[in-house]
């Protein structure tokens, strides 16, 4: 099994964590919405019964069946419209999460490159730290082999 780096690892945190606070931020806003669609079937429902009640007392109460069909047709809509709003919720959060991974693979991208100028710097210092030794290596030589000459 493949490590994954600590990148992709990040990556699915900030997944996993959008993905519940996009949860919770949904189940908040749908709540009052389901509330009032809970009420709105209750009415409904009364309407019905109320309907049938009517009916068998009544035939001529069809304005009841004409209510009823409305507050329906409005349930459906209140319906698609909650639907419409979550899945454009939905998709923000996607865009929203999609950019977050984006950015955190240019800090992985920026952390790699400060990581390479790094060790280069550092090979750097090493060199000049070897050109150094090699240098005062070779002086005393030159010295002793000027003093032979001036003897």
């Amino acid at each position: 099994m493949a490590k994954k780096t600590t990148e992709e690892v990040t990556e699915q945190v900030v997944e996993r964590v959008a993905e519940r606070k996009f949860e919770e931020e949904i189940g908040e806003e749908l709540a009052p919405l389901r509330s009032q669609l809970d009420s709105m079937a209750s009415t409904l429902n009364q309407l019905q019964s109320s309907q049938q009640q009517l009916g068998s007392i009544d035939p001529s109460s069809t304005v009841s069946n004409q209510q009823a069909a409305q507050l329906l047709q409005q349930m459906q809509q209140f319906r698609r419209q909650a639907q419409s709003q979550q899945q454009e919720t939905f998709e923000q959060l996607q865009q929203t999460v999609q950019q977050a991974a984006q950015m955190l693979g240019s800090v992985g991208q920026t952390l790699q490159s400060f990581s390479i100028l790094n060790q280069m710097t550092q090979q750097i210092d090493q060199s000049q730290q070897q050109l150094k030794q090699l240098s005062s290596q070779q002086v005393p030589h030159n010295r002793q082999n000027t003093s032979f000459t001036e003897h």
